[in-house]
């Protein structure tokens, strides 16, 4: 392991667990007792025809994101095809984006998405990422400058 990969390494952190779900009102019942705070409440990502929501609690220090179609066709469709609410991707944030995304290609990742800025911190810029063996993942943090 390189000194790019320890550093990156040793600040990952997980940043948020997403959940695609038919009804984000059903999910935010269902998770008030372990994430009762609402940061953002069915935001429109036009992009990928989703409503996204963010529900926190004062002690954890990641969220859990909501991720429920707005129309056909939409990026967890084929997840809720047959239930109500799936996992759908884990979020780590990184000290330093485009060394992060390298870490995860270096293990067998490939971006699925180009890089965006996330609704809940514009002043960040993230992407999904895509492994077999793992699924999706998404890296979130600061452009080097």
């Amino acid at each position: 392991m390189n000194n790019v990969e320890r550093d990156v390494r040793l600040k990952l952190k997980l940043h948020h667990t997403a959940y695609a779900t038919r009804s984000t009102d059903n999910s935010i019942e269902a998770l008030k007792h372990i994430y009762p705070k609402v940061k953002i409440y069915r935001e429109l990502d036009q992009g990928q025809n989703v409503y996204c929501s963010y529900l926190y609690n004062e002690i954890e220090p990641y969220m859990i994101e909501l991720v429920e179609p707005a129309g056909k066709p939409s990026p967890v469709d084929s997840l809720l095809k047959e239930r109500e609410s799936a996992l759908y991707h884990v979020c780590y944030r990184v000290n330093d984006f485009l060394k992060g995304v390298e870490l995860f290609k270096k293990e067998g990742y490939f971006i699925i998405t180009k890089p965006f800025k996330p609704m809940y911190e514009k002043s960040l810029i993230c992407c999904y990422l895509f492994n077999i063996n793992s699924g999706i993942v998404e890296i979130v943090g600061n452009k080097a400058k």
